[in-house]
């Protein structure tokens, strides 16, 4: 009884003990931490300078879409231009009929330009003129947009052919234009010359008699070097109108002999035997976009126009921003483009790469990705009518650690290197896979033009959130 009643006093005696000590928890935790080891946080603005750069010999022209036609760009009164250099292939170990075929020649040979979209007048009357290619162009070779055609075909021959035409085919009946099963189409009739070699090649015989011309239709380059190696198609007249052609093919057809209800071979048959541009295949584009140097010394504003034009080049404080931070949590830059009138060439890009300029044309002639340090990709944010990009910490870090580096090695480091502090806004599309990671990124060489607040009168703001111990 005297050990339950010495029990009930201790416990009553500890729970008046706690009582009396102070509530307020506050400080508890600080208590335990030193004031040194205490880490704040805080947010500073740093500022970027931008202006427009010539980005004409900067965009690679290989893509599976090219455009045609000309336009005369209201801003800088230059007038634009588009044509194109394809190839064609062929299914590998492609065949015509081993027997029957009449004649051994072509009934026709055409090339169908395949459009989905264009920009500008439908009813400009618009021309272009075909030529054969006696130059192939060279797999793994850069071609960019201001590349040269005339190297490729000779100048002095008269074009294959030539069409004059509009956006909308007025020889085709309304009900088939609006059916969803029409693909809208330029149809150039070609000289039967050039079906007729495609046709002889194939019946090409040893001296056994043979057929041996097989082997020229293998693959699409054994067909692009010893059989066709290609068309450059240039607009002539249409100021006005672009259309975006994203396949071409070439038809021929030809006749052969097949078997009647009588069971003779006295029936003819019409086929045609397709051979298309794609993404198999090397393609170009041609643009003329002089005069814009005046766009370069606007002081509000930098532009970006594509697909052959201009592009937007950031100046960042690199080591003032790292030199007056501890750490750097996150950078974010904010670029905002002004509202325009003008339709679909003047509407905003998606997608911008923002790219070290020093990397920008590696970038794409190694078909990098973005890597979070050195390139980063944002999207157009339509609410707000700009493009952000959230942190770009590790590219102020990158940069620095380049520089303190490249000093100490070397005094004329900077000199030898003027761009070791600049990145550059390029547009670009994307590609995913099923799992939504982008798997490549090619230049966007759609017409479009936009304009960016930024120039020598306006500097842009990156906000940093950075932190220190506290001293």
């Amino acid at each position: 009884m005297k050990r339950i009643f010495s029990c009930f006093l201790l416990a009553i005696a500890t729970l008046l003990t706690f009582t009396q000590c102070d509530d307020n928890t506050g400080s508890i935790g600080g208590s335990l931490v030193p004031e040194n080891d205490i880490i704040t946080a805080e947010t500073k603005t740093f500022y970027a300078t931008s202006n427009t750069i010539m980005a004409n010999d900067s965009i690679l022209a290989n893509t599976s879409d090219v455009y045609l036609g000309m336009y005369t760009d209201e801003e800088s009164g230059t007038v634009f231009s588009s044509s194109f250099v394809t190839q064609f292939g062929c299914t590998e170990d492609f065949e015509f009929p081993m027997e029957g075929v009449v004649d051994d020649s072509a009934s026709y040979t055409k090339l169908r330009l395949y459009f989905n979209e264009y920009y500008g007048d439908s009813l400009n009357a618009m021309r272009c003129e075909v030529y054969e290619l006696d130059n192939t162009l060279q797999e793994g070779v850069p071609y960019y947009t201001n590349f040269d055609p005339e190297e490729l075909y000779d100048v002095e021959k008269k074009p294959l052919a030539a069409k004059t035409f509009n956006v909308i085919d007025y020889n085709v009946h309304d009900t088939i234009l609006n059916s969803d099963n029409y693909a809208r189409h330029i149809e150039i009739a070609l000289p039967n010359s050039i079906g007729n070699r495609f046709i002889s090649k194939f019946y090409e015989k040893d001296a056994e008699g043979n057929i041996i011309g097989k082997k020229y239709f293998a693959n699409s380059e054994v067909f692009i070097n010893d059989i066709f190696k290609g068309i450059y198609v240039k607009c002539v007249q249409g100021d006005g109108t672009i259309l975006k052609i994203y396949r071409a093919r070439i038809d021929v057809g030809f006749k052969r002999l097949i078997k009647s209800s009588s069971g003779a071979m006295d029936s003819i048959q019409a086929l045609s035997a397709p051979f298309y541009s794609g993404k198999e295949v090397l393609q170009t584009n041609k643009f003329d976009n002089n005069d814009l140097k005046p766009l370069l010394d606007e002081k509000e504003y930098t532009y970006i126009k594509t697909p052959a034009g201009l592009f937007t080049e950031v100046k960042l404080p690199i080591c003032e921003l790292v030199e007056n931070c501890d750490t750097i949590n996150s950078a974010k830059m904010v670029f905002t483009r002004y509202n325009e009138e003008g339709g679909s060439m003047n509407s905003a890009h998606g997608t911008l790469l923002m790219v070290r300029k020093a990397d920008m044309y590696k970038f794409f002639l190694k078909n990098k990705l973005s890597d979070g340090e050195t390139s980063y990709l944002t999207s157009f944010v339509n609410s707000n009518n700009e493009y952000v990009f959230s942190n770009i910490a590790n590219l102020f870090k990158h940069c620095y650690k380049e520089y303190t580096e490249g000093v100490q090695k070397d005094s004329d480091w900077e000199a030898k290197n003027p761009d070791w502090d600049k990145v550059v806004l390029i547009p670009v599309t994307t590609t995913e896979d099923s799992n939504g990671s982008v798997v490549k990124i090619l230049h966007d060489i759609s017409i479009r033009s936009m304009r960016l607040r930024g120039g020598t009168e306006y500097e842009i703001p990156i906000e940093v959130v950075t932190s220190k111990f506290k001293k």
